[in-house]
């Protein structure tokens, strides 16, 4: 039995965030003398390296702090978080509840078809226009999504299938682990639990999961699969439907990069040739529809 003091909905979500802050810190201290001789470079190389422009040269350094980093950040927080919450820590965080059979194929098939809509919101949203008074800040904003865009192109970088499997770990496995425990696993919970409306605290939680990026000219569409992946885990009660979902879309860019070798950034509009037509956005609309459907119908059914 845990102390009332954990069990307010705002102490939880401060408790979160003072364990995601200390445990990236000391991971990335250690990380940080690990690395020293690791790489076999001084503590002035590794700063210079880390504070400078990413080379090719330097891009294992980069993907090794970056892995730490999600580690340190996402993957850890939640299972020393939830310790505090609940006495049944993997039940809390829906790692113990296996969805039906059909839940896992809607949510492949609901990925895929999904991207025309979400490229038709990625337009939508490259569009908006700020007002003039905060010209600079769109323009630090547009600076910001180039930049993102180049070091993502840089990590995505494959000439062989070990690197792709290194970046499908780095990029799809662990962001869609630890990002999901977090965001669906805790926050939406939470979130849920103090505003007594489970659809408030899946959108709030999705609002959170985009603006976590930072990266403005993909807040829509990236809210609106936070909002798909909230309704996949109340709906099957088990968040391993929200991890799967997370790593297909991650894992989709980093294959299609791989493939390609073109420049393109991991959230941004791809797949053009399906196209952005009306009624193409139409039909992905009405695809996404059926495959939450059954995962709800199938959600429904295990319940009873």
């Amino acid at each position: 039995m845990h102390p009332d003091f954990f069990r307010h909905p705002f102490t939880k979500l401060l408790t979160l965030v003072f364990i995601m802050v200390t445990s990236f810190f000391v991971l990335f201290i250690l990380s940080y003398l690990l690395a020293i001789p690791l790489f076999g470079l001084s503590f002035a190389e590794l700063s210079n390296i880390l504070s400078g422009e990413i080379t090719a040269e330097h891009t294992a350094i980069i993907k090794y702090f970056q892995i730490i980093q999600t580690i340190g950040l996402f993957v850890l927080p939640p299972f020393l978080a939830v310790r505090y919450f609940s006495d049944r820590p993997l039940q809390y965080l829906g790692f113990d509840k296996r969805p039906g059979s059909w839940s896992w194929v809607a949510v492949i098939v609901l990925i895929w078809m999904a991207v025309p809509f979400i490229n038709f919101l990625t337009e939508l949203n490259q569009e908006i226009q700020l007002p003039e008074i905060f010209g600079s800040m769109e323009r630090w904003l547009m600076n910001r999504e180039e930049s993102a865009r180049q070091i993502t192109g840089k990590f995505l970088q494959a000439d062989t299938l070990s690197m792709l499997a290194l970046n499908l770990f780095m990029v799809a496995l662990l962001p869609s682990v630890g990002e999901e425990l977090i965001f669906r696993g805790i926050i939406q919970k939470v979130l849920t639990q103090w505003t007594r409306n489970a659809h408030l605290g899946i959108l709030i939680a999705a609002f959170l999961f985009s603006a976590m990026h930072v990266q403005f000219y993909g807040l829509i569409p990236r809210m609106f699969l936070g909002v798909l992946f909230g309704y996949l885990f109340l709906w099957s009660g088990s968040v391993w439907l929200p991890i799967l979902g997370h790593f297909i879309n991650n894992a989709s860019a980093v294959i299609y990069y791989y493939v390609s070798q073109e420049d393109a950034s991991l959230h941004s509009s791809r797949y053009d040739s399906l196209g952005i037509e009306p009624s193409t956005v139409v039909i992905s609309g009405v695809l996404i529809v059926l495959c939450c459907l059954v995962v709800y119908m199938d959600g429904q059914r295990l319940k009873e």
